[in-house]
């Protein structure tokens, strides 16, 4: 749980995601930049690439290696619970760990009171690019999320202040290119 947590984290994916995914979807991209480029098959009417966060890349070895280990892990696996040919059960078993888990360490309502869940993953990971990514503008973060601009804006975005980025609204180029 604890590198499924970390997968979901800095990779953006969705939970139907996670009881999808396999090995095949998944590429190491090691040059000026170190990430997984994850080709998913379509899920919730969104295609297309997501590019993982560089951390995630030693999560995966670590997954795939454990997977190996027990005769899994060949492209045509399941990156999560393989062992498991009911997909719709994998997610549930995964869920309620994942519930176990907020249970245990007190943390299954947010700070507004709504509930957690692995969607909570999902959300932290786009908040966190908001929060930290240096810049990134909301196109580029919906796209490799496989969401929407507005989407973003309503739901990951709604509990972000001005104040939160200071930093960045105080910012100035040092340079303008082209002139």
């Amino acid at each position: 749980m604890r590198w499924l947590i970390g997968f979901m984290v800095n990779t953006f994916i969705r939970p139907v995601d996670i009881k999808l995914i396999k090995n095949k979807h998944i590429h190491i991209v090691d040059g000026a930049n170190r990430y997984l480029r994850i080709q998913m098959i379509e899920t919730k009417k969104h295609t297309g690439q997501i590019i993982s966060m560089r951390v995630a890349v030693s999560i995966y070895l670590k997954i795939l290696a454990f997977q190996k280990n027990r005769g899994y892990g060949w492209p045509d696996d399941y990156v999560f619970f393989p062992e498991v040919k009911d997909r719709q059960g994998a997610i549930a078993l995964i869920s309620g760990h994942f519930k176990k888990i907020l249970d245990k360490g007190n943390m299954a309502l947010g700070v507004n009171n709504e509930k957690r869940s692995l969607y909570s993953l999902r959300h932290t990971a786009i908040t966190f690019r908001l929060l930290y990514g240096r810049g990134i503008d909301l196109l580029t973060l919906a796209r490799n999320a496989r969401t929407s601009v507005e989407m973003i804006e309503r739901f990951y975005a709604s509990n972000l202040t001005a104040e939160m980025n200071v930093d960045m609204l105080q910012s100035k180029r040092t340079s303008i290119s082209g002139n």
